[in-house]
């Protein structure tokens, strides 16, 4: 195998300079919006359509924020002009329309055209590194600092909110408006039911670490007639147990695996051999979402930016759907972040002062936070907002009006950052979740196969970027 990683690399990294001689060849479609949703599509590859339309031409006089899609967006642009003197028309929004997964592809595309006007640009915290450490004036991004920011302005912000958003040097390039933390969300219909559970602390008691959640996950099945899963699929697990590595996924230029991740290749086959996910069952699919307005599955990992249609909403099938209401949230085995968007300023930002006066509204500005966290009903990244909005909070329909905040204000108070993030992690956690996911349906025999099948797998995507001698 070790000469097979080695030939795998070898041949990657090949392809890898073919693709720079060649140039990208793919399209697709950029939109624009106003902050009502407006879209106009821009023909074909922004990046490479010389013909594109004026959509993104550099204009000083508008602020151009580059994003996957408008679901945060247009509710941040609505919030802030309507607390600031600002309205809408001093935005333009390229939307590259498609999930946050492919963003970067297309904000390469779109970067390309030295024409295009870029000032924020939004990451993901699993490819913001390959922003945040690029300061080149093609695709690079500036650091806060330049456009008035100081680590003194940062006092209130949760600390991993922060940590992510520096380059691997150290330099505060990027700040996160979320506070991604998460939760799950349990049924509480079923829940009495099979555990005669009816509070959220004697839930909690009950999942409370991943013994817990296994032997929890058992009695349902047995309750139940193993017609009723503890929770939808492995893949959700996941998220937690990604957010919880205590070691980077790379570290001195070598994969790493660390003893989080090995546990949950044991958790993962455990649940799926013995039905306490749902056989089969992919995330993000229509029947994933679907198997919450039936007896199918008792719960759903969910982070703040999943309460809604994302997912558990949409999974409850909506306002007066079958199972709306019948939710609430509970810390689970171990707190956990998942996902979560940040903002960085582009190189080629030519209105840096309503670009810090937006960034810092929603982060370090306490009003502003205040206000979006209510418009929105987001756990916002700043403490200080935080302790405005909880004490005062309505409450979620779906979780029949449960107080979901204060639940995510004890998980964001435990994030811890140990395991760090690098440029790579979007393709690394990918090919884990693929390999764990082939293990539990019998394409792989054993944890080693597993492993050595994740190895594989990265070296062919990741090529001589990192090494792999961890695993000879």
């Amino acid at each position: 195998m070790k000469n097979f990683k080695k030939n795998i690399a070898l041949l990657a990294a090949l392809a890898c300079a073919g693709t720079m001689l060649a140039g990208c060849s793919s399209e697709g479609d950029t939109a624009t919006t106003d902050a009502a949703g407006n879209e106009t599509t821009k023909a074909a590859d922004a990046g490479n359509n010389a013909n594109a339309g004026n959509a993104g031409a550099a204009d000083a006089d508008k602020l151009t924020i580059l994003c996957w899609n408008t679901d945060d967006i247009n509710p941040m642009i609505k919030t802030f002009c309507a607390n600031t003197d600002h309205t809408d028309a001093e935005f333009n929004v390229v939307s590259m329309d498609c999930g946050g997964g492919d963003a970067a592809k297309k904000y390469n595309q779109y970067l390309s055209d030295a024409s295009n006007d870029a000032d924020i640009m939004f990451v993901e915290a699993d490819w913001a590194l390959k922003y945040i450490n690029d300061d080149s004036a093609e695709t690079g991004t500036k650091a806060l600092s330049d456009i008035g920011f100081s680590d003194a302005d940062y006092g209130d912000l949760y600390g991993y909110t922060v940590e992510i958003g520096k380059s691997s040097s150290g330099v505060q390039k990027g700040l996160s408006w979320q506070a991604a933390a998460g939760g799950f969300c349990y049924r509480t219909d079923l829940a009495e039911t099979y555990l005669g559970v009816t509070t959220p602390d004697e839930m909690q008691a009950l999942i409370g670490d991943w013994d817990s959640f296994v032997a929890t996950a058992a009695k349902v099945s047995e309750a139940s007639g193993g017609q009723t899963a503890l929770t939808t699929t492995a893949a959700g697990a996941w998220q937690v147990f990604s957010a919880g590595r205590n070691t980077p996924w790379v570290v001195d230029g070598k994969l790493t695996l660390d003893d989080s991740a090995k546990a949950y290749i044991d958790l993962a086959k455990q649940m799926y051999d013995n039905g306490y996910v749902i056989p089969g069952l992919g995330q993000w699919n229509n029947d994933w979402k679907a198997a919450g307005q039936t007896d199918s599955t008792m719960g759903y990992f969910v982070s703040t930016w999943g309460f809604g249609d994302t997912i558990l909403t949409a999974a409850a099938g909506g306002e007066g759907g079958a199972t709306y209401g019948k939710w609430n949230v509970v810390v689970g085995p171990q707190p956990f972040y998942w996902g979560g968007t940040w903002a960085t300023v582009a190189s080629r930002c030519n209105n840096p002062e309503l670009a810090k006066e937006f960034i810092s509204f929603f982060t370090t500005n306490v009003e502003g936070a205040t206000a979006y966290a209510n418009d929105k009903g987001e756990y916002v990244s700043n403490k200080a907002a935080m302790a405005n909005v909880i004490p005062n909070y309505a409450g979620l329909g779906v979780l029949g009006g449960q107080n979901h905040f204060e639940v995510l204000n004890v998980v964001a108070d435990g994030i811890d950052m140990a395991g760090g993030i690098t440029p790579y992690d979007s393709t690394i956690k990918t090919a884990f979740n693929d390999a764990v996911t082939k293990y539990c349906q019998g394409e792989y025999d054993s944890v080693d196969a597993t492993i050595d099948g994740w190895v594989d797998d990265v070296a062919t995507k990741l090529g001589a970027d990192v090494d792999y001698s961890n695993f000879d």
